[in-house]
């Protein structure tokens, strides 16, 4: 007599609980609240590499104040690199909603809410993602986890990339809404779309660009793969619908997109940006891939450690260990291939882009694609990689959960057995170090660091394949699911908390104390690169700045001074004259300067916020803000800055215009200089993008205005109240035309793309309002074709 063979045990149903979404949001806000713990103590999350820390506390601030000021958003932004656009040069999330935040709670304040709110909402919005694509809820919430603290993610308050961190976050959810929109076709999915995205573009472009980039691709495996029955009419009805979602994003942003482009030709990066070299500068090289699998691999500059091809990192590309498994193991569903093969594909995209010329693909990107030239950094797109290996990851739980989970997690538990015994041993310090070559250095002080990664990396694949394998038959699913959450969390939390530096916000002392007691306009010395204030500082304290920080000012400016962040032209005195600086600061001690000619010092080794000491010093004979200059030349571009940088060059009696200039000065009789003007300049009013200019006595010539701000084509002037020119004069400096007699010129920034940008921004704004009335009203469902 046969017996029948004993059949497998079924698995037990999937763990729901039963407020999903609820739960899935404590465990999406419990990591995020542990690494905000020191926020609780007031302190500011910035570290002092951080460009919060340089600049986004003073753009933010400096705004903020302004605007309470004058009841407006200030256009243009005089206190650093001699003036500059504030809006269209783009200076952090300027219009990000987060931005109300700095009305009611300090500016510190708001940047740390900012940061942990949008950790909570990207882990959401990729679970989000995953239930609507029928993944269960272990596996969305571990797909959260993966993505809201993937390395590159979760280390963006190291560098301080806040806008970055916005348009990742809105990744997932843009995908939710093309799903909801293209896939189930209901109409809350199009007014998604557009928030979405509007909030992208808001965020950052580069990666703005990226997203909808792989939005496009996601779109369309959605049209040609998960239609079901509707016919071609009506999914190019849909894909239509979403291309005016989009549409209506780019209104949103177009407050903050239309300045922008009318900036880039008078960037540095008109021309592109140092070509094919720089465009691929930041990428990731080969020699950071195998941070992908194990913390702390490559090291960071913030800690001395960093021993890669880059110049610098100040961030982690490191995607968990755990996650990869479960990502490698999501992408043998079998189910799921259409799925698979499609992000796949865009996942492997974004990865090429992101090792930049690594691999000959870029070249490609770079000769084809629009605006890739005047970008650097591709190493960002990683982002996208992450999410796509936490789908995946997602994935790769619901396999394992459905029966399978011992055989198919064994050999996962087997290689974090592997990985966490050579970290112990050392192998992978050994690999950093030969990886290294001239940073072994470097690689050597990273090697406790890189046996640390190594082995909680591996212990951590070990945790989770024994969660999902042997320990899932003796696991209720409840403390299942709990413990692979733990497990993954924890891992990533990990790396996770060594780029989240805090610091106090920093605040007056007897410097600014000094320097403020001044009445504005005037122009401030401070070192550019490692020197008494870091970045932009001074401007926090409306203080102008001879340089700054920034990374996008006008490159004539640039030019000027000898080349950006190379400043050639700094010891030139004339110039400190012609740019109207009145104090200097240098570090004290014995490598500093004990005296500049024509200053004095006022302040003796002071301290400062910071710790350092200085000396102030301060001009004897304040030089003049605007000054009236009886006549002009058209000079050779490539003439003029030499022809300012000579000992004889005097900027009272002639100022020098290109030949673009669209005047024509009355020609210099016997080609001789004439005598300085009788007449004097008085600044009599002064704030962010106006200026009143007193002329005394009148000149009794036709002359030029010559201003120590930086030339726009935005500026409009007036002479006793008639239209008068604004030219660019002595190769950077605003210039104005003034006739015989004049008694005072009035100067002000108006731009009529942001007054353009705003419009477009408001209806678009009246027009998403409509359609997310209209999703409401509708029915849930859109009607087949």
């Amino acid at each position: 007599m046969s017996h029948p063979e004993p059949s497998t045990p079924a698995a037990p149903p999937p763990y729901e609980p039963r407020r999903p979404t609820l739960i899935a949001a404590a465990a999406f806000t419990l990591w995020p609240l542990l690494l905000s713990l020191p926020m609780f103590a007031g302190m500011w999350l910035a570290s002092p590499w951080s460009d919060q820390y340089t600049a986004g506390l003073p753009f933010h601030s400096w705004s903020a104040e302004w605007f309470k000021r004058s009841g407006h958003l200030p256009l243009w932004n005089p206190e650093i690199f001699g003036g500059m656009p504030f809006v269209a040069a783009g200076s952090g999330d300027i219009f990000y909603p987060t931005w109300l935040l700095r009305f009611v709670v300090p500016v510190t304040t708001a940047g740390n809410l900012s940061f942990s709110l949008h950790y909570i909402l990207a882990g959401l919005f990729t679970y989000l993602l995953l239930r609507r694509l029928r993944v269960g809820w272990t596996g969305s919430v571990i797909g959260g986890l993966a993505y809201e603290l993937s390395g590159l993610i979760a280390s963006y308050p190291s560098p301080g990339h806040d806008g970055k961190l916005f348009a990742s976050t809105m990744l997932p959810l843009i995908l939710l809404a093309l799903v909801l929109a293209l896939r189930d076709r209901r109409w809350q999915g199009y007014p998604l779309l557009a928030a979405a995205t509007g909030l992208t573009l808001l965020g950052h472009f580069q990666l703005a660009y990226y997203s909808l980039i792989a939005a496009g691709l996601f779109a369309l495996y959605l049209t040609f793969e998960e239609a079901g029955d509707s016919g071609g009419g009506e999914r190019v009805l849909r894909l239509g619908l979403a291309l005016a979602a989009v549409l209506i994003g780019f209104g949103v942003a177009a407050i903050q997109i239309l300045p922008f482009f009318e900036y880039i030709p008078f960037s540095p990066r008109a021309q592109g940006y140092h070509g094919f070299e720089g465009s691929t500068s930041f990428a990731i090289p080969w020699n950071h891939v195998l941070e992908f699998f194990l913390k702390n691999f490559v090291g960071s500059t913030g800690e001395g450690t960093y021993w890669g091809s880059n110049p610098l990192k100040l961030h982690s590309e490191y995607l968990g260990l755990p996650v990869v498994a479960l990502a490698a193991l999501g992408v043998t569903v079998p189910e799921r291939r259409r799925l698979v093969l499609w992000a796949g594909g865009i996942g492997l995209l974004f990865l090429l882009i992101s090792l930049g010329a690594g691999t000959p693909f870029f070249k490609l990107w770079w000769a084809v694609m629009p605006l890739v030239k005047k970008t650097r950094a591709p190493g960002m797109a990683f982002y996208v990689v992450a999410l796509v290996t936490a789908m995946f990851a997602g994935l790769g739980v619901e396999r394992a959960l459905k029966g399978e989970g011992r055989r198919v997690m064994t050999p996962a538990l087997i290689i974090g057995g592997i990985v966490a015994l050579l970290g112990i041993t050392g192998v992978f310090g050994h690999i950093a170090e030969t990886l290294a070559a001239a940073k072994a250095t470097a690689a050597g002080a990273d090697q406790s660091a890189i046996l640390w990664g190594a082995v909680t990396s591996g212990l951590a694949l070990t945790a989770a394949a024994a969660a999902l394998g042997p320990a899932q038959g003796r696991l209720t699913p409840r403390l299942g699911a709990l413990a692979l959450i733990l497990v993954v969390g924890t891992d990533l939390w990990l790396n996770a908390r060594n780029f989240w530096r805090y610091t106090k916000p920093y605040g007056r002392d007897q410097v600014i104390d000094r320097i403020t007691a001044t009445p504005l306009p005037y122009r401030v010395f401070n070192p550019p690169g490692p020197g008494a204030y870091p970045g932009s500082a001074l401007m926090a304290f409306d203080i102008p700045d001879l340089f700054g920080y920034h990374g996008n000012e006008l490159r004539y400016y640039d030019e000027l001074w000898g080349g950006k962040n190379e400043w050639r032209n700094l010891g030139v005195l004339p110039l400190w004259d012609l740019w109207a600086v009145r104090y200097a600061i240098l570090p004290a001690g014995a490598q500093t300067l004990d005296s500049i000619p024509g200053f004095r010092r006022v302040l003796d080794s002071v301290t400062i916020f910071e710790g350092a000491r200085v000396n102030l010093f301060e001009r004897l004979a304040p030089a003049p803000y605007a000054r009236v200059v009886p006549a002009a030349i058209k000079v050779d571009s490539a003439a003029i800055i030499p022809t300012l940088l000579h000992p004889r060059m005097d900027f009272s009696r002639i100022v020098l215009l290109t030949n673009d200039q669209p005047i024509t000065p009355e020609p210099l009789k016997q080609m001789e200089l004439p005598p300085p003007s009788p007449s004097r300049a008085a600044v009599t009013a002064w704030q962010p993008g106006r200026m009143t200019v007193t002329l005394d006595p009148a000149p009794p010539q036709p002359g030029y205005l010559l201003i120590a701000e930086n030339w726009y084509p935005d500026w409009e002037a007036s002479a006793d109240g008639r239209p008068a020119q604004v030219l660019r004069g002595d190769y950077s400096l605003i210039t104005v035309a003034v006739p015989a007699g004049a008694k005072v010129v009035d100067l002000t920034f108006r731009s009529k793309l942001y007054e353009l940008g705003r419009t477009v921004t408001i209806a678009s704004l009246a027009a998403l309002l409509i359609a997310l009335l209209a999703a409401v009203v509708l029915p849930w469902r859109a009607p087949h074709g």
